[in-house]
């Protein structure tokens, strides 16, 4: 069982960096850019992730015998894992931004 929860955390805790990190290529100049590009990297975390949730709970219920409450516990889960994935994404966007930024600047 242990596994199992080590891979919902995991793999959503990944997409997240990943997304942000793939979003924050051509940094934002303004807070506009930023939050536009923060929802961008939002969305396309979100929907994989959610898909994720809903596989292994699905899978979960149905040898449990409990697919009822499939989207109670979806809802959940994927609220609950979101606290993890979601600050990832923005720590990975605002690292890889600056990083950028600065080796920019350096480059004159």
């Amino acid at each position: 069982m242990a596994k199992l929860f080590l891979v919902v955390w995991l793999l959503p805790a990944l997409w997240g960096v990943f997304c942000g990190w793939w979003r924050a290529a051509r940094p934002a100049l303004s807070p506009s850019g930023f939050a536009r590009d923060i929802g961008v990297a939002l969305i396309t975390a979100a929907l994989p992730i959610f898909m994720f949730h809903m596989v292994w709970l699905g899978a979960f219920m149905e040898v449990t015998g409990g697919a009822s409450k499939l989207g109670a516990w979806s809802s959940y889960w994927s609220a609950l894992t979101a606290l993890l994935w979601f600050p990832l994404l923005v720590i990975a966007y605002i690292i890889r931004a600056t990083k950028l930024k600065a080796e920019a600047q350096d480059m004159g």
